[in-house]
């Protein structure tokens, strides 16, 4: 897993948007939007964790077969959750997976470039009722 050797200055000019309930994740860089792109989120079992987080971690070619051609490893403390691409194009829109967010691999490109170590990750919203089985 690529780690680099001190944390980016440049984490300020980024701020990654991901809203639950309609599976979106926008990226703003340095006053640019990208997206919004559609994700595949957590299963209400195994749900994405809301809150602030950042990123931690970078790795160009996972070497998960599943998490397609890119990982952008977050630091929730109480697991492994990242962005990262699939090799289930099926499943993005869905509530899937076991809490990562999941990108189709072109959209996980363009704004991995621009990722860097401590961009700020906000996820936020709430599950759908009817994905809840209330």
């Amino acid at each position: 897993m690529y780690r680099p050797e001190f944390w980016s200055y440049a984490a300020g000019l980024g701020h990654i948007y991901i809203d639950i309930p309609s599976r979106t994740l926008v990226f703003y860089y340095a006053g640019r939007q990208y997206g919004p792109y559609p994700v595949g989120l957590g299963k209400p079992s195994t749900p994405t964790p809301q809150g602030n987080w950042a990123v931690v971690e970078k790795d160009p070619n996972p070497w998960w077969e599943v998490l397609g051609s890119r990982w952008i490893g977050l630091n929730i403390p109480y697991g492994s959750y990242g962005i990262h691409g699939t090799n289930a194009d099926w499943s993005i829109g869905g509530y899937v997976s076991n809490g990562c967010i999941r990108m189709h691999n072109p959209h996980v490109e363009t704004i991995y470039p621009l990722v860097v170590i401590g961009t700020p990750v906000t996820i936020s919203g709430a599950y759908p009722a009817q994905y809840l089985g209330t």
